[in-house]
């Protein structure tokens, strides 16, 4: 009375064959409303995301802190700009028109 209940044995193709030939004219209605869920998914996620608010540990206490800049680079910068001409003409040409490319 007991069968030999193995992986050999089971044979899928005559399962799925039924399978296909009963849904098989409604997989490409399938496939579109699986492909529809997934945008809506990625929609909703972003949505989501593009409305948090970070943590409160994640703010700072001043959020307008201005970066400090060592002095010693400022001399390097301003040194470099003094042995080169064409470095010095570039530099005074952002300072005059910073927006200009």
């Amino acid at each position: 009375m007991s069968k030999d209940i193995s992986l050999k044995s089971f044979n899928p193709k005559p399962i799925f064959g039924k399978l296909l030939k009963k849904y098989g004219r409604h997989a490409v209605f399938a496939a579109i409303i699986l492909v529809l869920l997934a945008y809506i998914l990625v929609v909703f996620k972003i949505s989501q995301l593009a409305n948090a608010e970070p943590a409160s540990n994640q703010t700072t206490a001043n959020p307008l802190a201005i970066p400090k800049v060592d002095q010693q680079a400022i001399n390097n910068i301003q040194s470099l700009e003094s042995n080169n001409t064409q470095l010095h003409s570039l530099f005074d040409q952002a300072r005059n028109n910073p927006f200009q490319e």
